[in-house]
């Protein structure tokens, strides 16, 4: 019996090869290579800046810390962030994207989510607005996108920050152009199941070079070593040593050289890879036709003007028990599978420490959470491990 995993690796000698490089420098730490993967992303997405952090979950720290800091850019056409205020989040997200807003001192705000795109709801978001609210937090779910126009727009229209969340789509477009690059910072992952990998790693985006700086500084313990603009800071305090010298508060969020080697590599293969995955999907979505259209269940569905890059093949069952069964059935046949996300967050334990609100109901979410469910789909997959997973899902079929 064949065994699925949720991830398969898609790195191979050419990115150990580079690890065992720059272990044999002995320059490990941030540096040389980190740049140049910041450089080289930077140029990929189209944005001015790109800040390289030890993951995702990081990327979303750093975003929101940022927006709550003393030096954080102040612009007529946005709201300060300010203990209590307000963040505007999809309540199919992840616990990091969760977490960090309450972290800096906000307080998140929970919306619907559409459960075929399984993407935030505009409406619900437009709702949601209160004079308390001074951004909102789109979340690319699963290589979708969310119809980010309209986020785009509402925050114009609000003087709302954009902190866009892009850990799970990297490479997918809306309009043409890549999600990510529509806010006012973008994040990104490159854990080992992503899109691409550095094992461990993220991106923040921006094309706002005074918030870059910010994130450069927080990134590091608040000192201004990484800094681009570090000599026009340092000459400031003449008298402290500039190697050691701490503007503002921080963490150490900082990747590694091997890390970047890894990145470097992987960015080059990332539209092979979103080819493979999009034409996996595609090859899903026609053998499966008939069990969508008896109504056992159906594959999320692309958002108007968006071009994806499938993360995973997520379904929506009839109901739960359905849900349960084929979780149940795939497991039998070694098919790995999970929940989307972490569900409806407002559902999750933790909610009830946290103070949150919740805005209009969250029907859709709840859906999502207790009918969905998906199995893996990577790049590195066989057309000999999507003929097995189609045969074990008909064969469920016949049993319901």
């Amino acid at each position: 019996m064949k065994q699925i995993p949720l991830n398969f690796p898609t790195f191979d000698d050419e990115e150990i090869n580079a690890a065992i490089e720059v272990l044999r420098s002995t320059h490990v730490t941030m540096g040389s290579r980190c740049r140049e993967f910041e450089q080289a992303f930077a140029k990929f997405v189209g944005v001015e800046e790109a800040v390289f952090v030890n993951s995702g979950s990081s990327a979303n720290l750093l975003a929101f810390f940022a927006l709550a800091n003393h030096a954080a850019p102040q612009l007529k056409d946005k709201k300060s962030f300010v203990p209590g205020s307000e963040v505007i989040v999809p309540a199919v997200s992840w616990s990091t994207t969760i977490w960090p807003i309450v972290q800096a001192g906000g307080i998140p705000v929970f919306v619907d989510c559409d459960a075929h795109t399984l993407q935030m709801k505009p409406d619900a978001m437009r709702a949601a607005l209160n004079d308390k609210t001074v951004a909102v937090c789109p979340v690319h779910v699963l290589g979708n996108t969310v119809q980010i126009e309209e986020v785009v727009a509402f925050a114009a229209e609000n003087d709302l920050w954009i902190v866009e969340d892009t850990c799970e789509a990297l490479g997918s477009r809306y309009a043409g152009k890549l999600a990510g690059t529509f806010g006012d910072t973008g994040t990104f992952s490159f854990f080992f199941s992503h899109h691409i990998t550095t094992v461990e790693g993220g991106m923040i985006v921006t094309n706002n070079k005074e918030l870059a700086e910010l994130l450069r500084c927080l990134r590091a313990h608040g000192w201004t070593r990484d800094l681009k603009g570090r000599q026009q800071k340092e000459a400031l305090y003449p008298t402290i040593d500039s190697d050691y010298l701490f503007v503002n508060t921080g963490f150490n969020l900082r990747p590694t050289e091997i890390n970047a080697a890894f990145g470097l590599i992987q960015l080059r293969k990332l539209s092979a890879f979103n080819r493979r995955r999009n034409e996996i999907a595609s090859i899903w979505n026609a053998r499966l036709l008939p069990l969508i259209e008896q109504g056992i269940f159906y594959p999320m569905r692309p958002t108007d003007r968006a071009d994806p890059a499938w993360f995973g093949y997520p379904v929506i069952c009839r109901d739960p028990r359905t849900r349960r069964a084929l979780r149940r059935h795939l497991h039998e046949y070694n098919i790995e599978s999970r929940p989307i996300i972490c569900g409806n967050m407002v559902r999750q334990p933790a909610l009830a420490h946290i103070p949150h609100r919740v805005s209009g109901k969250l029907d859709g979410a709840d859906t999502i959470m207790e009918c969905g469910l998906l199995w893996g789909l990577s790049p590195a997959m066989t057309d000999q491990d999507l003929e097995y997973i189609s045969n074990v899902i008909f064969e469920f079929a016949r049993s319901v």
